[in-house]
């Protein structure tokens, strides 16, 4: 069954968007089907770094499937395929909805998958999605502002991920979605601070925020000259494989894929 993981930042602009793309490309290369989805109703973030055009596909019968391109890499291999051939391919890759708006409940996009899958609620449409794709993951990339569709995809994660800047507004900020997360029962939340200066120590970071709020620390993302001068271009794990942020987020990666094995043994012993 697949494992819905959700990632929330505490603002816009704190690489969010990036964290979820990164990620969903490292699962991909370790051999899982990975769902991406958006709530960002402009539709822009996650297919600007896939480099997709937007243009080009507005069918909301259809979705991009990408996947490694071994003749050029670091480019991946996209595709645009419709629902009624998503059983033949079973290969590892990525599913991108066409159209951006898909999340939110008043969408066109969400109306065709309740119709599709005989489905109201959104846990179940996206559970009859999952397995129409044999997806293993589907990483959901949330809005700071708690609107309905972030919400939403808050309530139908098994696992969340909290990013945050340290500074006193994400602090404070961090506290009410810890809250709003503990009151919807997702499963696991992980914390990740971001854009952190190179010169405070890890272990100083992951001690004081784990002290703080009772929650792991799944990885500490800091700045770097590299990832400043990418600005969005692409995809940073495969440009920059052996980066020490590259590094970083396959441990996120990692610590994810043994929630989703742990999640998996206490349903089969439940």
């Amino acid at each position: 069954m697949v494992k819905i993981i959700a990632l929330q930042a505490c603002r816009h602009g704190i690489g969010c968007s990036h964290l979820v793309a990164n990620l969903a490309v490292i699962l991909m290369n370790c051999g899982y089907r990975v769902g991406l989805l958006e709530t960002d109703l402009q539709a822009g973030g996650i297919r600007t770094l896939f480099g997709l055009d937007k243009s080009l596909a507005q069918d909301t019968q259809a979705y991009w499937w990408l996947s490694s391109n071994a003749k050029k890499t670091p480019a991946l291999q996209t595709d645009l395929c419709r629902y009624e051939i998503a059983y033949e391919n079973k290969a590892t890759g990525i599913y991108l909805p066409a159209v951006g708006d898909g999340l939110a409940a008043n969408s066109e996009q969400f109306r065709v998958w309740q119709e599709r899958y005989d489905a109201e609620k959104p846990f179940d449409v996206f559970q009859g999605l999952s397995q129409d794709l044999a997806l293993d993951f589907l990483l959901v990339d949330n809005q700071p502002e708690m609107t309905n569709d972030n919400l939403m995809g808050l309530s139908i994660a098994d696992v969340s991920v909290v990013l945050m800047q340290l500074d006193t507004y994400d602090l404070q900020r961090t506290a009410v979605l810890l809250e709003v997360i503990k009151q919807l029962e997702v499963v696991k939340t992980w914390l990740v601070p971001t854009l952190v200066l190179p010169s405070i120590e890890r272990g100083v970071v992951k001690h004081m925020l784990e002290n703080t709020y009772g929650y792991p620390v799944a990885g500490i993302l800091h700045l770097s000259d590299e990832m400043a001068s990418f600005a969005s271009q692409g995809l940073f794990c495969l440009h920059y494989p052996k980066h020490f942020l590259t590094q970083t987020m396959m441990t996120i990666a990692h610590q994810l894929e043994q929630d989703a094995q742990a999640l998996s043994m206490f349903s089969k012993q439940s």
